[in-house]
């Protein structure tokens, strides 16, 4: 059995029509091109602090921060959306994932391949 006349023989699909007499019509042209006026872009834009625009790893790099901050703020980046726990439940969601970066082989590799460190566990 074959499927839209696969494997059939006969006569091909009837081909497209080239004239334009068929189908729906051609766009028109806009009124007018379109623009972008850079003076504008750059107004509005606010000026941003340099250190605060820099992201963990460039921080780490520049000696801002260490492989311990590296992670605190890697960890702040990830629990960022969990609005509405309370501080005791955001505390210990922040306390698993650094310590998950420390003892997970796959993220502990990752954090070394992007530190050149590992964090050491914290002293108690």
């Amino acid at each position: 059995m074959g499927i839209d006349r696969i494997g059939k023989g006969g006569a091909p699909p009837p081909a497209p029509d080239v004239q334009g007499t068929q189908g729906a019509s051609r766009a028109t042209a806009p009124e007018r091109p379109f623009e972008v006026d850079p003076s504008k872009r750059a107004a509005e834009a606010a000026p941003v602090d340099a250190a605060s625009a820099s992201t963990p790893l460039a921080r780490l790099r520049a000696g801002e921060i260490d492989v311990h901050g590296y992670v605190d703020l890697k960890v702040d980046e990830a629990t960022a959306g969990l609005e509405g726990l309370s501080a005791e439940e955001l505390a210990d969601i922040k306390t698993v994932l650094r310590d998950q970066l420390r003892t997970d082989p796959g993220l502990a590799d990752l954090v070394r391949s992007a530190t050149g460190k590992m964090p050491t566990p914290p002293e108690d």
